[in-house]
């Protein structure tokens, strides 16, 4: 098996970041309860990704700085990103979106619905504001109870995931 993103820069993405890669990129970032999002342009080899922490950003304490931290939350992540294709002239039926994370903690493993299952909201939100920007989901690995580490090539907009757990790890390139 080939070095995945062999010879390309790369760039770790902490939590609350977005990244536009608009040169071929490798981002790696590791993920539970956290959210990806990536977005992509074939044709233009141009790739977006988010690592949203919280699912919207109406319930956040502003500081005296007045704006929270855009891609910290999944709802200002997913429009800060469609902007920014936007704004270089991606049109969004060239896009493609795939969406990643979400997991549950071991507090709420075994409820069915739980007001603090942050994972759970992440998910629904993006599925939410991707649907009223019809924007199809084309691909995705949600939910559970595993942490994901995530590698996301912004030029062919390939994605792998290793699901994370103490007792082995699985591959899967999406």
């Amino acid at each position: 098996m080939k070095e995945i993103g062999k010879g390309l820069p790369r760039v770790f993405l902490q939590t609350g970041d977005c990244f536009l890669g608009v040169t071929p990129t490798l981002v790696t970032t590791v993920l539970g309860s956290c959210l990806a999002v990536t977005i992509h342009a074939k044709n233009q080899g141009i790739g977006a990704i988010c690592h949203a922490f919280l699912p919207n950003s109406c319930n956040s304490r502003q500081g005296e700085q007045g704006e929270p931290q855009v891609c910290r939350y999944v709802d200002t992540a997913l429009q800060n990103m469609l902007e920014s294709m936007d704004k270089i002239g991606i049109p969004r039926r060239d896009l493609t979106v795939k969406m990643f994370g979400g997991s549950s903690g071991i507090a709420v493993r075994g409820m069915k619905y739980n007001s603090y299952n942050i994972g759970r909201r992440n998910v629904e939100m993006a599925r939410k504001l991707l649907k009223l920007a019809q924007l199809p989901i084309e691909s995705e690995d949600v939910g559970g109870t595993q942490g994901r580490k995530l590698m996301f090539q912004t030029q062919t907009g390939e994605v792998w995931i290793k699901k994370l757990s103490r007792m082995h790890s699985n591959d899967i390139k999406l």
